[in-house]
């Protein structure tokens, strides 16, 4: 099964958070707020626009916007004297942060892998100890889940584009999924289920095959469905009726 539905609500509530912070996050260079310490916090303010965000003020002057997970792990509080080295723990905490919530506003949206998710963040320009440590937390506290997010692939590419089990499983392996968790997701294929498939898929498809000289037909029917990723097994094994109801259909034309 998929995220759980109490999970789905909680991403979707930060999603909507999410956007708010899209709107207001402001972010200073660290080379721009360096140039103000060492410095004592003179105050630190609730952003108008986002109250899960912080500005922190150095002689009264602006230093920089904090999430709300930063000022806690931080323990930042008025009368701080901030250094380089702690401005540059901030960054980084900033940094981890905004990870996290980029992924969780991706698995808002639908289930990812852990493989999508790192290449995601890959291009994005984390580093990569950055991406697993955070992939390990939100794996950990069940937001990412291999064999679920196999699953609702499974299911989604067979039941709407109608894909055989030899394409669902090349493409779960690109997403880095198990073979255990491919085998477990595949199971819930049945050999009739796929058969029916095949029947809807050539349903769909019949004025493209009767275009088809009846000797070229065969191979054209065979091809078309191993594309799809069904085993030569299965399309063997319902070729004929399927020839028979693509003639069926000439003759009722």
């Amino acid at each position: 099964m998929a995220l759980s539905q109490l999970k789905r609500n909680q991403l979707q509530s930060l999603n909507k958070k999410l956007l708010l912070l899209k709107h207001s996050q402001e972010r200073t260079s660290i080379e721009v707020a360096a140039a103000l310490l060492p410095a004592a916090i003179s105050s630190i303010h609730v952003q108008k626009k986002n109250k899960n965000r912080f500005s922190i003020f150095v002689d009264e002057e602006f230093l920089v916007g904090v999430s709300d997970s930063t000022l806690i792990s931080l323990n930042l509080k008025k009368g701080d004297v901030l250094t380089t080295s702690k401005l540059e723990r901030i960054f980084s905490l900033e940094d981890q942060w905004a990870l996290k919530t980029y992924f969780l506003r991706l698995l808002s949206r639908r289930d990812h892998s852990k493989k999508e998710l790192k290449n995601k963040a890959l291009q994005k320009g984390y580093r990569s100890a950055q991406i697993e440590g955070i992939l390990n937390e939100l794996s950990e506290k069940g937001y990412i889940n291999n064999l679920e997010f196999a699953m609702s692939f499974t299911r989604d590419k067979f039941r709407f584009n109608r894909w055989g089990v030899n394409k669902i499983r090349v493409e779960l392996r690109k997403k880095g999924v198990s073979e255990k968790e491919i085998s477990t997701a595949l199971s819930q294929v049945d050999t009739v289920c796929q058969s029916e498939s095949i029947q809807e898929l050539i349903n769909k498809h019949k004025a493209r095959f009767l275009r088809v000289i009846p000797e070229k037909r065969k191979k054209k029917v065979y091809d078309f469905l191993l594309r799809k990723g069904y085993d030569s097994s299965i399309i063997s094994s319902n070729l004929t009726s399927l020839l028979d109801s693509i003639e069926n259909e000439k003759h009722h034309a």
